[in-house]
């Protein structure tokens, strides 16, 4: 026990919910933010268009005030058409959330904790209003320190002029465009970063070859198969019909399938290795499997030679081990021919008189077990079947080329083994290496989307922003012009403005990219979260698309006409 303690073994408690989202806990959160910061910036256009319209309409609300009404009585009313828009919007997005559903089906949404309950209820159409009425008063509140004039007679006699509380709504306009800009800077960034990794994924070598081989997992009941030599027999004969199947090049069974979700571990030690002062005993995980495995799925011996028939029940103990496993107890020799135990007990981690001795025969390449990402794992050790018989295995079945699918043949080669020996979880591994980055690639695809949209409704900003510029300024563009000020400069003017505030926006959207790598750098592989070749093409595209945003309002303020305009 003593020892155990001293390695760090110790007994965690946690509650339910982080054991039910764990491996996806992080991802969700991510997504949960990106979510917000999308919902944020919808309501950062709401509350510019908000301005927007309540700065033309100051005329009108210094008369209402001149006439008597109250300044409560303005916002109340301000508050209800801004609520009126949001849960209008919010409708049409419950009408548009149910397309994307399918899309998510088949992206993998399913490889996530409880998704069969991601439906669009009653519950989520309350919530989802809720938040829309929640965001319209919030935007309804916002222009309210801009909503009535200092000066009624001055609105009175020129609502077209613009005063110091028209400058102060200018530049809130501004800021919100600003930050709309970063935030979706910030999200373009996490889906670049989400892309990039899935890329890199797509190109990692498993250490395994997944074409063509075909599994399916089956368990021995007891009551049928009561001890290890029945279990013995059963798989001997289900390999050996297998094997005279047409088209099969090589047949094998493991107890864990590589990316097929079940593996177990435990510790195992080397003979005569003597732990450094601090380090922890290790659990590398363990496999049962039977001699053509390695073959079947086409892992590479490296060392040694792999699991025969001579490795029966009665012969001397047998383990082949994979590279890691093999550097870390023997980095500097052969480790075929030495010998290794698995302690039962903590009072075993010493060698004694009822220790289990076995001998490595083999090394093999290092694969990836539990998922593409895993490479933190301490390693793998494989014992043979005969030897550590257990009930619950899968097979596995490589095909020579054009064999076509032998899944029915398979079946009936089982079944006529034994009929009640039911075959699940039937799988190509191809299809076990697309499931295993189900859960990557719809994040990835919901990312992208939230970035997209970020990108579209900032662009629209951007947009709003300058063409009320424009429509403000038209009397003294107009003037510019009659001074001989040419287009080019005047559409300058107003493309500099908005490139002035993309580039606020991709400065605050830096910081907040540098804030964030912390929290996305455990659920990215292969890439820094503030890596260059990701944050340079995102503000390229940003900076792109938001130039393209300024065109049609300097375009605008090019067909101004001065003589127009100073007879207004």
């Amino acid at each position: 026990k003593e020892t155990l303690l001293n390695a760090g073994f110790h007994t965690k408690a946690e509650p339910l919910k982080h054991v039910l989202v764990r491996g996806v806990e992080g991802i969700l959160y991510l997504l949960w933010a990106a979510a917000g910061l999308v919902l944020f910036i919808g309501a950062l256009n709401v509350a510019n268009l908000a301005l927007a319209r309540l700065a033309t309409r100051r005329k009108e609300i210094a008369t209402r005030l001149a006439l008597g009404a109250t300044r409560a009585q303005l916002a109340r009313q301000s508050v209800t058409e801004s609520v009126l828009i949001t849960v209008f919007g919010g409708l049409l997005g419950l009408g548009a959330a149910y397309l994307p559903l399918p899309v998510l089906a088949a992206a993998g949404i399913d490889k996530f904790p409880r998704a069969g309950e991601v439906r669009i209820d009653a519950f989520v159409a309350l919530v989802s209003l809720a938040i829309a009425a929640a965001v319209g008063v919030l935007m309804g509140l916002l222009p309210l320190s801009n909503l009535f004039p200092a000066s009624l007679s001055d609105s009175l006699r020129d609502g077209n002029r613009t005063g110091t509380s028209g400058q102060g709504t200018r530049r809130l306009r501004q800021g919100l465009v600003v930050a709309e800009v970063g935030f979706a800077f910030v999200l373009l960034v996490g889906a670049g970063l989400f892309l990039t990794s899935f890329r890199n994924l797509l190109q990692v070598d498993p250490g395994f070859q997944s074409n063509g081989v075909f599994t399916a997992a089956t368990n021995a009941p007891r009551v049928r198969y009561s001890d290890d030599a029945q279990l013995r027999t059963l798989m001997d004969r289900l390999l050996a019909s297998m094997r005279r199947l047409p088209g099969v090049a090589a047949v094998g069974a493991t107890t864990s399938i590589p990316l097929g979700g079940g593996f177990s571990d435990s510790v195992i030690l080397a003979e005569g290795y003597v732990m450094k002062p601090g380090e922890s005993v290790i659990s590398p995980r363990h496999q049962t499997i039977t001699p053509g495995y390695f073959q079947a799925m086409r892992i590479p011996i490296v060392r040694g030679r792999d699991f025969t028939e001579r490795d029966h029940e009665k012969a001397e103990p047998a383990i082949i081990i994979d590279e890691k496993l093999a550097r870390r107890f023997w980095p500097d020799r052969d480790p075929v021919g030495q010998r290794m135990f698995s302690p039962q007990s903590p009072s075993e981690i010493t060698p004694n008189a009822n220790t289990r001795w076995v001998r490595v025969v083999g090394v093999v390449r290092s694969i990836r077990l539990r998922d593409l990402a895993e490479e933190q794992s301490m390693g793998a050790y494989y014992y043979p079947y005969a030897q550590d018989a257990l009930r619950g295995f899968t097979l596995a079945v490589r095909t020579h080329p054009g064999a076509g699918d032998l899944t029915r043949a398979i079946r009936a080669e089982v079944s006529a083994i034994d009929p009640m020996l039911a075959l699940f979880d039937v799988r190509t591994m191809a299809e076990r290496t697309e499931l295993s980055l189900a859960s990557r690639r719809t994040s990835m695809t919901l990312a992208l989307a939230f970035g997209g949209l970020a990108l579209f409704l900032s662009a629209t900003g951007i947009y709003g922003v300058l063409a009320y510029l424009v429509t403000q300024r038209r009397r003294e563009i107009g003037i510019r012009m009659a001074l001989g000020s040419s287009g080019a400069r005047v559409a300058r003017l107003v493309i500099r403005e908005g490139l002035v505030l993309v580039g606020a926006g991709l400065a605050a959207g830096l910081a907040g990219a540098v804030a964030m790598q912390r929290a996305i750098a455990n659920e990215v592989y292969g890439v820094e979260p503030l890596d260059p070749l990701v944050l340079v093409p995102v503000m390229a595209a940003l900076a792109a698309v938001s130039l393209l945003a300024c065109v049609v309002p300097a375009r605008r303020a090019l067909r101004v006409d001065p003589m127009t305009v100073l007879h207004e």
